[in-house]
């Protein structure tokens, strides 16, 4: 990963965008939507530029660009196709320690803007650094049909419900527990169909039963995966969302690191030998304690392992403690 993924706040920032025409209309008119105070420098005022200068919030200078144009400045867009300006504010924004975007040429930037598609406040990027923006282009279009419109409605729902969520779970793992429950749940299909108020009651329902004192603590789960022949896109869907929601990975040591990074990232992991002719006692009391305390589990075995003779030994075990165990079988290769 050559560049940090990460999202600034410009909220009442100054942003300075150097250029003209459709390159910089399109810098410009990003950094004002995040709500940015935009200074334009343009010579010319193109009919690109035309609304982004009538903006309340850009101030146009129709002059050549002037080291002293970055006094006080957030970010630095260089938006022309002249080199030899872009490589002049490329230079002065890099030794003003200023984070700088020249459209077109990686080589004098300092940061890159990443394709985009929101969903209100969901904002999904994808980049390959530079080097191939065509298929940046199609992975967005992809994107942009695969996420319902609906889903900035979910997060609107889910932001106002948080407090009312950490006020009855104050403990982390309880609450991460409540979340993934809620999004396999049926209330994010309610929100989705535009039933705002029946899920609302099943929401307070939801949060009413959690904050009872005298209910039962939730049940954890052992999950074991066969991780097919450690390709990642093979792995099930099914496989991929209980790694996504596990507390505790026990992965074998044959497993690849592009599986095993598919495990939710603050996730503990343990190495073992899955396969082995005996599991070691010990670590099946760690699960069965893992499971007692709630958490969930997943243990990650090379092919199709809960159903090989050490997965079958480790389903039977659990099972006679009366673990609820979760089997997901491991997809063959084509071919």
């Amino acid at each position: 990963m050559t560049y940090l993924p990460i999202l600034i706040d410009i909220r009442n920032q100054d942003v300075l965008v150097v250029g003209e025409g459709h390159l910089a209309a399109r810098k410009a008119r990003a950094a004002l939507r995040a709500g940015a105070r935009v200074t334009l420098v343009t010579a010319a005022e193109t009919p690109p530029l035309t609304e982004i200068i009538a903006d309340a919030n850009c101030r146009h200078l129709a002059e050549p660009f002037r080291e002293n144009h970055l006094r006080g400045t957030r970010l630095v867009f260089a938006a022309t196709e002249d080199d030899d300006l872009a490589k002049h504010v490329s230079r002065a924004a890099r030794e003003a320690g200023i984070p700088i975007n020249a459209a077109d040429r990686t080589a004098l930037c300092s940061f890159i803007m990443p394709a985009t598609v929101t969903r209100g406040p969901i904002v999904v990027a994808v980049s390959t650094g530079g080097d191939a923006p065509i298929l940046t282009r199609s992975l967005r279009a992809h994107l942009e049909s695969m996420l319902p419109a609906s889903l900035g409605i979910l997060a609107g729902f889910i932001s106002e419900r948080r407090k009312q969520v950490s006020d009855a779970l104050p403990d982390f793992d309880s609450r991460r527990r409540f979340w993934d429950g809620f999004m396999d749940g049926p209330i994010p299909e309610r929100v989705s169909d535009g039933d705002l108020s029946s899920a609302a009651r099943l929401f307070d329902a939801a949060v009413e039963k959690i904050a009872d004192p005298d209910a039962a603590p939730p049940a954890g789960t052992v999950t074991i995966v066969g991780c097919g022949p450690g390709d990642p896109d093979l792995l099930t869907f099914k496989a991929l969302r209980l790694m996504q929601q596990a507390d505790v990975a026990v992965v074998d040591a044959g497993i690849p690191d592009g599986v095993s990074e598919k495990v939710r990232r603050d996730a503990e992991t343990v190495a073992a030998d899955l396969i082995s002719e005996q599991i070691p006692d010990t670590l099946i009391q760690q699960w069965v304690q893992w499971a007692d305390q709630g958490k969930s589990v997943v243990c990650l075995g090379p092919g199709n392992f809960p159903i090989s003779d050490a997965g079958r030994r480790i389903v039977a075990t659990l099972s006679s403690m009366n673990i609820q165990t979760i089997i997901v079988e491991g997809v063959a290769a084509e071919g």
